[in-house]
């Protein structure tokens, strides 16, 4: 065999050796390839993790069900004018209809449920852990206001209930100690929807909010004032301007029995709150949460 032949047949066999070894390095490739695991993408610049796709009906972790706010209401209050230095108050919160009284507050198994803690005041004192009945003492002569609201489950208080009276020297007229004429009433008020932002000097912001009578007979509100309950943390209640509804004795706010009424109507004006703007650094007042509470007086 002649020289060339042999270089010939010698450059046929490593091109296919070489042809081979390609062919097995793509095979190696895919078998690899095949080998990593499924959630991960191999490319170019290495492997990066990818989300897994979540199986059909798996919503992960479900959130925890918010409880609603709790109103109280009154089942005994003292008369509108009393010569009496105490006064007993009992209250409770009507059990929403969708929810049995006994699964309000479920305690341990075989255990009575636990009753709703609630959080009461005098004359716009501190608020206490009450229970119901509450009994007052050594009540001075003028006027009073004893304030409830509810916690729910998530410690959160709901909207404040309060009551009015007034404590006199000597005694009454009959026509005064039977709760006649004057009598007042217990009402409830709530604001009815978010508080808007407020900004140093702008318009004052009236606060939409529906009164609610649960009397059997109708009343009429010859008074309604605003305050905040809770002054909040770094940014004193001075910063703010408060304003009582135009309700008066002239022009009463009419809530019908066991009905409710929304302020502001055609005649009587909401109550307001707004910004002061002050020579001071106001920013620890920015998007802060304002605790208010409504208070009153009203007459059947």
């Amino acid at each position: 065999m002649s020289p060339g032949r042999n270089a010939v047949g010698r450059a046929r066999a490593i091109r296919v050796l070489i042809a081979l070894i390609a062919v097995f390095a793509c095979i190696g490739a895919v078998a690899y390839a095949a080998s990593r695991p499924a959630h991960r993408v191999v490319g170019l610049g290495g492997s990066k993790p990818v989300e897994a796709t979540p199986r059909k009906g798996d919503d992960g972790p479900q959130s925890k069900k918010e409880e609603p706010l709790l109103q109280p209401r009154f089942i005994e209050y003292p008369q509108a004018v009393s010569v009496e230095p105490e006064a007993q108050f009992r209250f409770h919160v009507p059990p929403r209809q969708q929810e049995r009284p006994e699964a309000a507050q479920p305690g341990p198994a075989g255990q009575a449920p636990r009753p709703r803690p609630f959080q009461c005041r005098l004359d716009g004192g501190s608020w206490r852990p009450c229970t119901s009945p509450y009994r007052l003492s050594d009540l001075t002569v003028g006027g009073h206001t004893f304030a409830v609201r509810a916690l729910n489950r998530d410690g959160k208080a709901g909207p404040v209930v309060s009551y009015s009276w007034r404590r006199a020297e000597q005694a009454l007229p009959s026509s005064i100690a039977r709760n006649e004429p004057v009598d007042s009433k217990p009402f409830s008020v709530e604001l009815q929807g978010e508080l808007e932002d407020l900004y140093p000097g702008f318009p004052a912001q009236e606060l939409r909010v529906l009164i609610t009578n649960p009397s059997p007979a109708p009343i009429e509100i010859t008074s309604l004032t605003v305050a905040i309950a809770v002054e909040p943390p770094q940014c004193p209640a001075g910063n703010f301007e408060l304003s009582p509804s135009s309700a008066s004795a002239a022009a009463p706010i009419a809530v019908p029995a066991n009905g409710s009424t929304t302020l502001p109507t055609a005649t009587v004006s909401a109550p307001t709150i707004s910004m002061l703007n002050l020579p001071v650094n106001q920013d620890a007042c920015r998007g802060v949460e304002i605790p208010l509470e409504f208070s009153g007086e009203a007459h059947g």
